[in-house]
């Protein structure tokens, strides 16, 4: 699976036993509707998410 933002291959997160239980990667959005790599979920899409919340909460008290 290739990532939706920067399309690199999706990270395998891998137990102590070498055993792989996820491959599907992150949510991308509000970035996109697609999957992402954890580059991309650290570096781009928390960063985004937190943006927009800090925005909406000015918005909020500004308008109140």
């Amino acid at each position: 699976m290739k990532c939706s933002i920067c399309a690199g291959k999706i990270d395998k997160h891998i137990n102590q036993n070498g055993e792989v239980y996820w491959d599907k990667g992150h949510n991308a959005e509000p970035i996109n509707d697609g999957r992402c790599c954890d580059k991309c979920n650290t570096e781009v899409v928390i960063t985004k998410r937190i943006e927009l919340s800090l925005y909406n909460r000015f918005n909020k008290y500004k308008k109140g």
